[in-house]
């Protein structure tokens, strides 16, 4: 069984059941997640548990699942059960679980998708590199489980019927934290946004900007297009998913630097002609600057 730690913002936690979910198929075994932690784990309040609102296959582990695989896992990790065997004190045959925790730095481990068929996984797993090749299985399991609402099924008729780009803004803590804002002075800037829609408008007949944000009211102020314009404004953030979702119908798309929620949105984008603009950069922090890891080779770059 491979159990998997959730974690974080929607896109992360999209990452982490992605990896999970490659590694499980891997060696045919059982996915399991664990949500246990989630609120220790995130400190974002205005992050919320949203995964369980896409078809996912997966069934929360058990506690005793959880216990047993952390337990064991962290024995294995620090050395004792070698020396407990050593010692004659503990004889565990098969294979045994373990606990891996993803090192810091969000560069491409191989390492990873040679762990066993019975690990817990602790991380983020920033890049596609480790469930490209479940891509399928995955879209699957990425589509909202619920109805849409009427005023997003009215979006999504009009990203249907355009050629319609999904524009996605992140500020929130990309402004309010000073740490994260820190590290992203000059990767992520208007002039992006700027480059980014005339960069599509090069090369995409009459488009039409479809604008989500988690600060519409600053969308709408700051960044008048002058082409077609809709900004979606009526989700709330518990709802994120929805605005995924409609992000990944349209028929291209910007993303917003190293946001794993728009990331998300273009990567099921399933238009075989799709143009994604992403930024050259995704940290001015090097541990966290592994583009060739995190965006797919396709997409295109454009300044900031």
């Amino acid at each position: 069984m491979i159990i998997i730690n959730i974690m974080g913002g929607l896109g992360n936690q999209m990452f982490q059941y992605a990896v999970a979910k490659h590694l499980s198929i891997i060696h045919n075994t059982p996915l399991k997640i664990d949500t246990s932690n989630f609120d220790r784990c995130t400190p974002n309040r205005d992050h919320t548990l949203q995964l369980n609102s896409f078809k996912i296959s997966a069934p929360q582990a058990s506690r005793s699942e959880i216990a047993d695989y952390r337990k064991t896992g962290l024995k294995h990790k620090l050395g004792i059960v070698p020396m407990l065997n050593a010692l004659g004190l503990c004889r565990e045959t098969g294979e045994t679980p373990r606990l891996y925790s993803e090192p810091a730095g969000s560069a491409f481990k191989q390492e990873v998708l040679a762990l066993g068929p019975k690990t817990y996984l602790i991380g983020y797993f920033n890049s596609y590199k480790y469930f490209d090749a479940v891509k399928q299985p995955l879209a699957g399991e990425f589509s909202p489980r619920e109805e849409l609402s009427g005023a997003a099924r009215g979006i999504l008729a009009s990203i249907a019927d355009s050629n319609s780009v999904s524009v996605h803004v992140r500020r929130g803590d990309y402004m309010t934290d000073p740490n994260i804002r820190k590290e992203l002075e000059g990767v992520i800037t208007e002039r992006y946004y700027q480059n980014a829609v005339n960069y599509m408008a090069e090369r995409v007949s009459d488009p039409h900007f479809f604008m989500f944000s988690d600060d519409i009211a600053w969308v709408k102020e700051n960044l008048r297009l002058p082409h077609r314009m809709t900004c979606v404004d009526f989700n709330s953030p518990q709802r994120g998913f929805e605005d995924l979702w409609l992000m990944s119908r349209c028929k291209h798309n910007i993303t917003a630097g190293g946001s794993t929620f728009s990331w998300w949105a273009a990567y099921l984008n399933p238009h075989k002609e799709k143009i994604i603009i992403r930024t050259g950069r995704i940290s001015k922090n090097a541990a966290y600057n592994h583009p060739e890891d995190y965006f797919p080779p396709e997409w295109k770059s454009v300044e900031s």
